[in-house]
């Protein structure tokens, strides 16, 4: 009786000691990797100075838990009690990661070129561009092997607003492909605000129409290997396919990765008879009919700045 009283009692002390007890240091993340296991999770705490009891240890397996930890980053917070972070492992408590896609952020700056090919290989996708083709949204994951899963979720999620934008299209105006709608509206996340943008987008298909230049500084920029954010004249000679102040049409592809605004705006087009326009102040055009007024507001608005 006596052996049982102590045992009673000495249980107690641990675990009572175990809810209390709070590791010295500061904040920190963990990760458990898939190949991990329980003497790993404990290693790695240890080492960190935190330290279960046999007792709280044997739980784990008793519960079949050690055989099923998730995997994924932990926290542990400068003021968790050793329970406290018995439960975040336990009961799979992590922390998870933001990937956030911008409106007009491109692709080629999201992903690593490996992760690209990886992609486009086990979707069967040649060639291999997703300009323009990568949702911007807020993505959450936990490890660092689901940004493969992220991109073909906003990927096939931007497919259905494309889809959705041109079934919804003004026919009467939009004369060409779904993937040019891509391609303009990714232009106009680029060049406007959303106020002005089925304006600008009315513009586009007024030069296409006449054949003229579309002359659009981010469709250049995007072409160009080298650049530090100052548009010079020389680049405007650039020989980049993407530089639509030498070559007449749309750019071969997307620049950016629209939001679904844009991708409507693209596919409806005000009708006006305006064939220019330069920017003002921030999110503001002057729009002109032709070249002689587009110049006295250039003067006004840009070179006098």
């Amino acid at each position: 009786m006596k052996y049982l009283l102590l045992t009673i009692f000495t249980t107690n002390i641990i675990f009572y000691s175990f809810l209390l007890l709070k590791p010295n240091g500061d904040s920190f993340y963990f990760l458990i990797a898939q190949d991990n296991n329980l003497s790993d999770v404990f290693e790695i705490l240890e080492e960190k100075e935190i330290f279960f009891p046999k007792i709280i240890k044997s739980i784990f397996v008793v519960t079949g838990t050690d055989q099923k930890i998730y995997q994924g980053n932990y926290q542990i917070n400068k003021d968790d009690s050793v329970y406290e972070i018995f439960k975040k492992i336990y009961f799979g408590k992590i922390v998870l990661k933001k990937f956030i896609v911008s409106e007009g952020s491109q692709t080629r700056n999201l992903f690593s070129n490996e992760l690209l090919a990886t992609y486009c290989e086990q979707e069967k996708l040649m060639p291999c561009n997703l300009e323009g083709l990568v949702m911007p949204d807020t993505y959450f994951f936990d490890r660092e092997e689901e940004i493969i899963e992220i991109l073909k979720i906003a990927t096939k999620s931007q497919e259905k607003k494309i889809d959705l934008a041109w079934q919804q299209r003004n026919k009467d105006l939009f004369k060409y492909s779904k993937y040019d709608l891509l391609i303009i509206a990714s232009m106009l996340e680029k060049e406007s605000c959303v106020n002005e943008r089925n304006k600008i987008s009315g513009v586009i298909q007024n030069r296409l129409k006449k054949n003229m230049l579309l002359q659009i500084d981010s469709t250049t920029i995007y072409g160009l290997k080298d650049f530090n954010g100052d548009l010079k004249k020389h680049h405007l000679r650039d020989s980049s396919l993407y530089n639509t102040y030498m070559h007449k049409g749309l750019p071969p592809g997307p620049i950016s990765n629209p939001s679904f605004n844009s991708l409507m705006a693209a596919g409806q087009p005000s009708s006006h008879d305006f064939f220019y326009f330069v920017a003002k102040g921030e999110c503001s055009h002057v729009f002109s009919t032709n070249y002689e007024d587009h110049l006295r507001a250039v003067q006004k608005y840009q070179l006098r700045k």
